[in-house]
C-alpha cells in the first residue's frame, strides 16, 4: 500500500475572465512569481509522494503536458467529459486502484494559492493521510474562517474523533449560505470553509460510493471495463453519460465515515480578480499593476495590461484587465460576476473568446 497524490486540473476558471480561457484555464496561468499555479502545486504535493497524478479533460492535456514534461503518461488521467469532482475522483481512484487497491488517495486542487509556510501545508495533508488510513475513513480539510464569506461551503464539525490526531466528526456541510448567515456562523463557531482537500484509502472510497452512489460506482465501473478491453468509444460514452455532480453532494453529505482536519496554514482559492488583488503585493495607494500604467488619483484598483498603456483618473476599487483580444471592465465588488460575460459569450457563439 502507498500513498497516491491527485491533482483536479479541469476546471475553466471562468470568474477570470479574459486571462482565463478553456485551453488556458486559471490554473496554468502564472499569477504570482513565476510557476504557474499547477506547476507550484506539482512540485508542493511531489514532497508527498512520488505518486503524482493529474486529472484533466482533453482540451487541456497539451498545455499541461507543456508545463509539467516530466509527468509520465500513465498519471496523467484524462476525463472523456467534464462532469464534475465526483467523476473526476471516482475516475482517479479507478486508475490507482488497478495498481494499488488499498493504496491512499491524496486529492488536492491545482488553482489554489498558498501562502509561504509549506510545510504547514504538507504536514496537514499527511496528517489527514494518516487518520483516514488508521480509521478507516474519508477525511476533509476545513479552514477556520477568518472573516465571513459566501464564496465557500462551509463546514459544522462535532466532536474531536479518531485516536492520536486532531480530527472532528462531520456533522453537516452548508454549501455558500448568504452573508448573514456566514455571519452566524463565525459567532456561533465550529464551522469550516471546506477546502475541497480529502483523503481515503481506496478501499473505503469503494465501501462508501456502493452504500451511497453505487449508479455512480457501476457507471465507472463500466467506463473501466470498456478501456480494459480496448473500447475507447465505448469507455467515452459510458463517461459522458454520468452526471455532473460535486463529491459533496454525492457522497460526502451522506456518508457517516467523514471526518475534518483543520488547516494551520495560508489558503486562498484565487476565484475572481478581487481575490488576486487582496493577496499581490499593492503600492501605497493599494492598486496592483502589471504592465503601464499613469493612475491619477485611483485606488484599490487590479490592472493587467501588458500590451498597453492605461492611463486613468479617479478611478477606485476597479479591475481593468486587457488581453490583446479583449478588454475587461468591471468594479471589484463585481469580480464575481465576471463568469456572466463568459455565459453571454457562448451564448453569441463566440467560442474563438472563451
Amino acid at each position: 500500500m502507498g500513498r497516491h497524490v491527485v491533482i483536479l486540473a479541469g476546471g475553466s476558471g471562468t470568474r477570470l475572465w479574459p486571462r482565463s480561457r478553456e485551453k488556458m484555464p486559471k490554473h496554468l496561468l502564472t499569477l504570482h512569481g513565476k510557476q504557474s499555479l499547477l506547476q507550484a502545486t506539482a512540485e508542493r504535493v511531489r514532497r508527498l509522494s512520488d505518486r503524482v497524478y493529474v486529472v484533466t479533460e482533453r482540451s487541456q492535456l497539451d498545455g499541461i503536458r507543456e508545463q509539467l514534461p516530466d509527468l509520465p503518461e500513465e498519471c496523467a488521467i484524462v476525463e472523456p467529459a467534464r462532469r464534475g469532482t465526483a467523476s473526476a475522483l471516482a475516475l482517479a481512484a479507478w486508475t490507482i486502484a488497478r495498481r494499488d487497491p488499498q493504496g491512499t488517495m491524496i486529492s488536492v486542487h491545482a488553482d489554489h494559492y498558498l501562502g509561504p509556510d509549506e510545510e504547514a501545508y504538507l504536514g496537514t495533508l499527511e496528517a489527514e493521510a494518516e487518520v483516514a488510513e488508521r480509521e478507516e475513513v474519508l477525511v476533509t480539510v476545513g479552514l477556520e474562517p477568518p472573516y465571513p464569506s459566501t464564496a465557500f461551503g462551509y463546514i459544522k464539525v462535532g466532536d474531536r474523533a479518531g485516536t492520536g490526531a486532531s480530527a472532528y466528526r462531520v456533522e453537516r456541510f452548508v454549501e455558500k449560505p448568504d452573508l448573514e448567515t456566514a455571519r452566524g456562523f463565525l459567532r456561533e463557531g465550529g464551522y469550516y470553509w471546506h477546502l475541497g482537500l480529502f483523503a481515503f484509502r481506496l478501499d473505503v472510497l469503494r465501501q462508501e460510493m456502493r452504500r451511497h452512489t453505487p449508479a455512480l460506482l457501476q457507471q465507472i465501473e463500466r467506463y473501466g471495463a470498456a478501456v480494459e478491453r480496448g473500447d475507447l468509444e465505448a469507455a467515452n460514452r459510458e463517461y459522458e453519460a454520468l452526471p455532473v455532480q460535486a463529491i459533496d453532494y454525492a457522497l460526502l453529505e451522506k456518508t457517516d465515515r467523514l471526518l475534518m482536519v483543520p488547516a494551520r496554514f495560508e489558503w486562498h482559492d484565487i476565484g475572481s480578480w478581487a481575490d488576486l488583488h487582496d493577496i499581490l503585493e499593492q503600492d501605497a495607494a493599494g492598486n496592483v499593476v502589471d504592465g503601464e500604467a499613469i493612475l491619477i488619483d485611483s485606488r484599490n484598483c487590479m490592472i493587467h495590461a501588458p500590451g498597453k498603456l492605461v492611463a486613468a483618473v479617479g478611478l477606485q476599487d476597479m479591475v481593468v484587465i486587457e488581453t490583446g483580444d479583449a478588454l475587461l471592465i468591471c468594479p471589484k465588488a463585481r469580480s464575481q460576476d465576471v463568469k456572466l460575460i463568459v455565459e453571454r459569450l457562448k451564448q453569441a457563439g463566440r467560442q474563438e473568446l472563451v
